[in-house]
C-alpha cells in the first residue's frame, strides 16, 4: 500500500511539476534574442508569428526561422517582394520537405544575386534552402555578410546534427532507457522524503511538547494548533522538495532527446536564474538585516533602562520632579511606544523589500485606516492620558462618576471599569469620564479619613442640643465609624417648620462609605425612637397628642429577629424625657 501511494503521489508530482514548467518554457521561448515573429521548422509556427499579420512585422526586429527548435536565422530585409514573415514561411517550408538521408549532407554557401541586389544562398544538395542579404543584418551589428554566413552555416549543421541524432533508433532506445532510470530515482527520493518528513513531524512536535508547551501551555492547551502547524510546515516543505526533484528530474529526461535539448536548456536557464536572484537577494539583504538587528537590540536595551527607571517610580525608589507614581506606568507605556516606533522608523529602510510595492500598498492601506478611523480612538486615547495624569482616579478607589457609583477595577486606555454595590461591571468611555465630575471617596480617606453625612429635620419643640447629642451618639455607634476625629453636627438652615441638621462622621475604611451610611441611618432611627423623638416633617394643622415614636420593646416585630441574648432597650435606659414634639423631619 505504501509502495502505491508513493507511486501515485510521484505521478501527482511529474504532472504538476510538467504543468508549472510549461509556461516557464513557453514564457522563455518567447524571450528569445530576436523578439520578433518565431517560425518553427519542426512542425509548427509559434504563437507570437500566428497571432500577427506578415505584413505586421517590425524590420528592425525580422522573423526568426527555428529549425529542431534552435535558432538559424532571423530574416529582417524584404527580397523579391517577399517580406521577412513570407521568407521564414518559404524557408519552413523547404526545410520540411526534406528527407531524412538529405541531413547527412553538409550544407553549401553560394554567393548569388536577385533582382540587382547581392547576397549569399544556402544549399542542400540540389536545394535551395534560403538566401541571406545585407539587409537582414541587425542594426548596428559589426560583423560582415560573409561572417553571419558562415554562422548561420554551423547553425544548420547543429540542427541537421540534432535532426540525424533525433531519427537514429540507439539514441531514442538510450534517452528512453535513462529517463526510466530516472523516473525510479525520482520514485525512491520521494519515498525518501515521504518518510524523512513522517521523521521530522514526529521529531519537531517532540521537541515542541518538551521545549515549549510544558513552559507556556499552563493556562491555555494549544498542543493542537501547535501540531497542525508543524504538521503544515512540515508538509509544505515535503511538497516543495518533491516539486523540486520533479522538475530537475523533467530537466534530466528533456536533455536525453536532441528535439527536446533546447527546451531542457531554457529551464534549466530560468532554474538557474530562480537561485541566482534568491541568492543575490539574500547576499545584498544581510547587511540590511545587520543593521535591523542592531538597531533592534539596541532599542531593547534601552527599552529595558527605561523600565527599570519608571519601575523604580512606580515602587517608591527614584524620585523624579514633575512625575508621580501614579503616573509612572503610562508614562512608561507612552515612551516605549516612542522608542519602538522611533526603531521601527529608523530600522524600515533596511529591511528586504521595504522598496517593494507589498510595502508600499501595506503602508498606503495602514495609513488610509488610521485615517478613516482614529479620530474616536486617538478621542478617548486622548482623554485617557488626561485621567491618567489629572491622577483623579486608580485602582482600587471608591468614585462616583456621573450616575455610576463603585470601585475601580481597571484604568485602560480607552476606558473606565466600575465595579458597583450590585457587582455589576461598568464601563465608562474615558472621553465620558473627562466630561464627568468624578466624585473620589478615597483619594484622601487613606491619610486622614473620608467624610460621610446624612441630614434630617426636627421640630422646634425639640431641643437642639438634646438633637446634636442623639445625632452624635448615633454616628459613634456605627461601626464602619472612627472615634477621631469626632463626630460633628451642623444646623443648615432654619426653615419655617423645622431645623435642618447634618451630622458629619469619619470612615476608618472609605471603601465601606455605603455600608457606613445605612448603619448611620439605622442608628439614628434607632437612638431617636429610645429617646421618643419623632422623625416626621411638621407642617402644621394640629398638634399630635403624643409623640410618633416606637417603644423598644416594639423593635422586632415579626419578622425581625431580636438578638440572640434576648436584651430589649427598656424605659430605664432612655434617660429623660423630652416633652412631646410637635414635629420632625426626615433623613436623606
Amino acid at each position: 500500500m505504501r509502495i502505491r501511494m508513493g507511486l501515485l503521489q510521484v505521478l501527482v508530482v511529474c504532472g504538476i511539476g510538467v504543468t508549472l514548467a510549461w509556461p516557464v518554457i513557453a514564457a522563455t521561448s518567447e524571450d528569445s534574442p530576436s523578439s520578433g515573429a518565431v517560425v518553427s521548422v519542426d512542425g509548427t509556427q509559434s504563437a507570437e508569428t500566428a497571432a500577427a499579420p506578415a505584413s505586421a512585422s517590425d524590420p528592425q526586429d525580422g522573423a526568426e526561422l527555428r529549425f529542431m527548435d534552435r535558432p538559424v536565422v532571423t530574416f529582417r530585409g524584404v527580397l523579391g517582394g517577399a517580406t521577412p514573415d513570407v521568407r521564414a514561411a518559404r524557408a519552413r517550408a523547404v526545410l520540411d520537405s526534406l528527407s531524412g538521408r538529405v541531413f547527412d549532407s553538409p550544407v553549401d554557401v553560394l554567393h548569388a544575386s536577385l533582382g540587382g541586389v547581392s547576397g549569399v544562398a544556402f544549399r542542400l544538395q540540389d536545394r535551395i534552402l534560403f538566401a541571406l542579404t545585407a539587409d537582414d543584418l541587425a542594426p548596428g551589428d559589426p560583423r560582415s555578410l560573409d561572417a553571419v554566413a558562415a554562422d548561420v552555416q554551423k547553425n544548420l549543421q547543429v540542427a541537421f546534427a540534432a535532426r540525424r541524432q533525433q531519427l537514429h533508433w540507439p539514441t531514442i532506445l538510450r534517452g528512453i532507457a535513462l529517463s526510466a532510470l530516472g523516473a525510479v530515482v525520482l520514485v525512491i527520493l520521494v519515498i525518501t522524503v515521504g518518510r524523512t518528513r513522517a521523521r521530522l513531524e514526529a521529531w519537531l512536535q517532540a521537541t515542541v511538547e518538551k521545549r515549549v508547551l510544558k513552559r507556556t501551555a499552563r493556562t491555555f492547551d494549544w498542543t493542537g494548533s501547535a501540531f497542525h502547524l508543524v504538521h503544515q510546515i512540515v508538509q509544505i516543505g515535503a511538497v516543495c522538495v518533491a516539486l523540486a526533484l520533479a522538475y530537475l528530474y523533467l530537466i534530466f529526461m528533456l536533455m536525453q532527446f536532441p528535439a527536446s535539448q533546447p527546451m531542457a536548456g531554457r529551464m534549466s536557464d530560468f532554474l538557474w536564474s530562480l537561485v541566482d536572484k534568491f541568492g543575490l537577494g539574500v547576499a545584498g539583504a544581510i547587511p540590511g538585516i545587520l543593521t535591523v538587528i542592531v538597531i533592534f537590540l539596541l532599542t531593547r536595551a534601552l527599552q529595558s533602562l527605561v523600565n527599570n527607571i519608571f519601575d523604580a517610580v512606580q515602587n517608591g525608589r527614584l524620585t523624579i520632579p514633575g512625575m508621580h507614581p501614579e503616573t509612572a506606568g503610562a508614562t512608561r507605556r507612552v515612551v516605549s511606544v516612542v522608542v519602538w516606533g522611533l526603531a521601527l522608523t529608523f530600522a524600515y529602510p533596511y529591511m528586504p523589500g521595504a522598496q517593494s510595492d507589498v510595502f508600499k500598498g501595506l503602508s498606503v492601506l495602514l495609513g488610509l485606516m488610521v485615517t478613516l478611523g482614529s479620530s474616536g480612538i486617538v478621542n478617548q486615547l486622548m482623554s485617557g492620558m488626561i485621567v491618567i495624569y489629572s491622577r483623579s482616579l486608580k485602582k482600587g478607589d471608591l468614585v462616583s462618576i456621573g450616575d455610576a457609583t463603585g470601585v475601580v477595577v481597571g484604568v485602560d486606555a480607552l476606558s473606565v471599569k466600575l465595579v458597583n454595590m450590585a457587582q455589576e461591571e461598568l464601563t465608562i468611555p474615558n472621553a465620558v469620564v473627562v466630561a464627568s465630575t468624578v466624585r473620589n471617596f478615597s483619594a484622601k480617606g487613606h491619610g486622614r479619613g473620608v467624610a460621610i453625612s446624612t441630614t434630617l429635620t426636627i421640630g422646634y419643640d425639640t431641643p437642639w442640643r438634646q438633637v446634636h447629642a442623639m445625632l452624635i451618639e448615633a454616628a459613634l455607634q456605627t461601626p464602619q465609624v472612627a472615634a477621631q476625629p469626632a463626630p460633628y453636627v451642623l444646623q443648615r438652615a432654619l426653615s419655617d417648620f423645622y431645623v435642618e441638621y447634618e451630622v458629619f462622621a469619619t470612615l476608618r475604611d472609605p471603601s465601606t462609605r455605603f455600608a457606613a451610611i445605612s448603619g448611620l441611618h439605622e442608628g439614628i432611627q434607632d437612638v431617636f425612637n429610645r429617646y421618643g423623638v419623632q422623625i416626621m416633617s411638621p407642617h402644621f394643622e394640629e398638634q399630635p397628642h403624643s409623640p410618633l415614636t416606637i417603644r423598644p420593646e416594639h423593635w422586632y416585630p415579626a419578622p425581625a429577629q431580636a438578638p440572640e441574648d434576648g436584651t430589649v432597650p427598656s424605659a430605664s435606659m432612655q434617660g429623660s424625657q423630652p416633652s412631646p414634639a410637635s414635629g420632625a423631619g426626615h433623613a436623606r
